[in-house]
């Protein structure tokens, strides 16, 4: 009676999990005794090669199929968003022109916080500006944090920017979930700055994580559809997005590689070489002179954040010629800053973008800049 208590308050579906993985290790075990058999008879046998090859073969599934369930638990955390996606065919995705997007954000079912994305005609967050034809212009580029993921509009650095300066300059939000700077940098070359094309003096703020490095390069799997820069007699090119063939074959390899937890954990795929390296700095130095030849004034400000959101550690000196080239134009240093860690990250598991307060935070520091 008190077994049968007890198996009713058991959900059905950790029932069906915990009969899974019996069998398969009921299967496993037959395996390996097979294996052991074998091995007594043919121990001279050639043969006994192939079955190893085979039992490693089915080990390594095994771990991979099992090891979500074991090492990864359901989050008290979930995400609802409507969010829709465009194709430009020089820069690649970006969220649905003249669009309005809900956001809400669940924690143990509880709804805790709801955010719009307004997207206007050009794809890029809307900024609200008093008068958009301003010719004193401050244009914000890079990935999710600059665009604001997971806050409202007016939640946004780019609006606290506008804010803290009085609405006197016209800004806009050049970013969006897992860009880089080669997003910015195919519109320049394209001219796909139509919204910008007014302006007399433009600020440029480039707000850098390592992580970009990693994505110019194509190693992010949800970057296939962004523009693919590579290296040709010396010069900076773009060819295509890393979702054309036959660099699309080199993609699908990597996510296959990513998605094993037996050969990731052996190889981490997304570390960067030498040449991703390389190819990231001409992106950065060829948006300066392409910036430069668009418009007559043009500065920079660059957010430089070493350890961001806990996906790289890398210490200064393993990417010292990247950040010493950030650091020859004006810039901030997120990790000088001391920013509380609880401000810094929202704690939502799978997220945690920067909080509101950081954008706060951040922007008093780019308006003491450009007061100066």
């Amino acid at each position: 009676l008190m077994f049968s208590r007890l198996l009713f308050k058991v959900k059905f579906r950790y029932l069906l999990i915990i009969s899974i993985i019996g069998i398969i290790f009921t299967f496993y075990l037959f395996f390996l005794s097979a294996i052991i058999f074998f091995l007594k008879i043919y121990v001279k046998s050639k043969k006994i090669i192939y079955l190893i090859f085979v039992y490693i073969f089915v080990t390594f599934s095994i771990f991979d199929f099992l090891s979500p369930k074991i090492f990864f638990k359901n989050s008290d955390y979930y995400t609802k968003s409507n969010i829709e996606y465009d194709i430009n065919k020089h820069y690649g995705y970006y969220p649905k022109s003249n669009s309005k997007f809900n956001e809400e954000i669940y924690f143990n079912k509880k709804l805790i916080k709801k955010n719009i994305y307004s997207i206007n005609e050009y794809g890029h967050r809307d900024n609200f500006n008093l008068n958009d034809k301003n010719e004193n212009c401050i244009v914000l580029f890079g990935g999710s944090i600059i665009f604001g993921q997971s806050l409202s509009d007016d939640e946004t650095l780019p609006y606290f920017i506008s804010r803290d300066l009085n609405f006197s300059h016209s800004v806009y939000n050049y970013g969006f979930n897992g860009y880089g700077p080669h997003q910015f940098l195919s519109k320049l070359e394209n001219n796909e700055i139509s919204e910008i094309i007014h302006c007399d003096f433009l600020l440029l703020i480039y707000k850098f994580i390592p992580d970009h490095v990693a994505r110019t390069a194509g190693r992010r799997s949800y970057g296939e559809n962004s523009p693919r820069y590579k290296i040709k007699n010396n010069s900076l090119i773009q060819k295509g997005f890393f979702s054309d063939y036959p660099y699309k074959i080199i993609m699908k390899f990597r996510k296959n590689i990513r998605n094993s937890k037996t050969i990731s954990s052996l190889y981490d795929i997304g570390i960067v070489n030498d040449y991703d390296k390389k190819i990231y700095l001409k992106i950065l130095k060829k948006n300066e002179t392409e910036a430069t030849k668009n418009f007559k004034n043009v500065n920079f400000i660059n957010i430089i954040w070493y350890e961001n959101l806990g996906v790289w550690n890398n210490s200064e000196s393993e990417f010292k010629e990247i950040y010493n080239v950030l650091k020859s134009k004006n810039h901030i240093i997120i990790d000088n800053l001391k920013i509380d860690e609880n401000i810094k990250k929202n704690n939502i598991p799978g997220d945690q973008h920067p909080t509101k307060k950081y954008n706060e935070i951040l922007s008093k520091e780019i308006v003491k800049i450009i007061n100066k």
